[in-house]
């Protein structure tokens, strides 16, 4: 989630939100409830056509509006479904201006190895953070950056999709995308090129 423009948004990456889909927000578990969701619908996305060719080459990022009020919760339970502690994630404030450099470090958490427990009607996923990503080149729409550790495996960053890549000073960067694993890489939909994209959506700039 950001704060941009007066307006809270969703960012995500179009690979995992496809084009349709009736989308929702995980915002907390409620024990004896489940998990509460915020239901957004289908989100917007972007593509790119060059004149006089007719293929369509879709950018992965998708967002959406949501409303102020709208807030999704890190949360510690129990396999019983007792709370040990929860916090409000964070709703970033970007300066698309932001770029990575070679001199600064990143990087990006995401939920992974997701079980659903019919006993408890929720899912539960390991949280794993990724730090001391180092940057190493644009490509196209993308930033790539290296991981400092063997990239243990494409299994281990499913669920990581849309994650923030932030720097050291919490700014954040990029979505993680994909990663290559015979050459150690992350990659990153870069944000500050599809600033315009939010900005012509919702401040109406032609």
């Amino acid at each position: 989630m950001i704060d941009y423009l007066n307006k809270r948004m969703l960012l995500s990456v179009f690979h995992a939100t496809g084009t349709e889909g009736n989308w929702a927000i995980e915002l907390r578990f409620v024990k004896g409830k489940g998990t509460e969701l915020y239901y957004i619908g289908a989100l917007n996305f972007l593509a790119e056509m060059t004149i006089g060719i007719s293929e369509i080459r879709n950018i992965d990022l998708s967002y959406t509006e949501i409303p102020f009020d709208v807030y999704s919760y890190f949360q510690e339970l129990t396999p019983n479904g007792e709370l040990i502690s929860e916090r409000k994630r964070t709703v970033f404030h970007p300066n698309f201006e932001d770029i990575p450099t070679k001199e600064e470090l990143y990087g990006f958490s995401g939920q992974i190895l997701p079980e659903f427990i019919s006993d408890m009607n929720t899912l539960v996923v390991e949280h794993n953070t990724y730090p001391g990503l180092t940057y190493d080149r644009t490509a196209g729409d993308y930033y790539v950056f290296k991981l400092p550790v063997q990239h243990p495996g494409h299994q281990y960053f499913q669920g990581c999709s849309g994650a923030p890549i932030l720097d050291t000073k919490g700014n954040i960067i990029a979505l993680v995308c994909s990663g290559n694993k015979e050459h150690n890489e992350i990659y990153g939909i870069s944000l500050n090129k599809f600033k315009v994209a939010l900005d012509i959506t919702y401040n109406h700039i032609l």
